[in-house]
């Protein structure tokens, strides 16, 4: 089981961005509890590749977010997730390769969730707060 659950430190202050990432740490939840409970790997790999495709959506959702505000970090923000999304996938296909295992790659994206959330997507609330948006 995962250690991570929702706590009220991950809030960033944007309602939008806060509930979304909600989400993703219910998908991180779930695949760990998929795991405790040795599902099948079908179902793992479906879980993984909701998790792909809603990190993708999370992005472009944020970065809509960033752009309609005039975010002045935009483009550098921009290519972290880019970055990211390169390191989720070399880590996942080096996994389905048997190089990693899923327990590697699933505390990889809470580092990264925990390390991105807490610093990057909190100056973006900074931002809003500061101009009142």
């Amino acid at each position: 089981m995962s250690d991570l659950k929702w706590k009220k430190k991950y809030e960033i202050g944007h309602p939008r961005i806060d509930f979304e990432h909600r989400i993703f740490v219910d998908l991180i939840t779930r695949i760990y509890d998929a795991i405790a409970e040795k599902r099948d790997g079908g179902y793992l790999e479906r879980l993984m590749y909701e998790l792909q495709k809603y990190t993708e959506f999370h992005f472009v959702s944020e970065e809509n977010i960033m752009y309609s505000i005039g975010y002045p970090d935009y483009d550098a923000h921009v290519e972290h997730h880019r970055e990211l999304l390169e390191r989720f996938s070399q880590k996942k296909m080096e996994m389905e390769l048997g190089e990693r295992t899923i327990e590697e790659l699933l505390k990889f994206l809470v580092d990264w969730f925990l390390t991105h959330t807490l610093t990057e997507d909190r100056k973006i609330a900074s931002f809003v707060h500061g101009k009142k948006i």
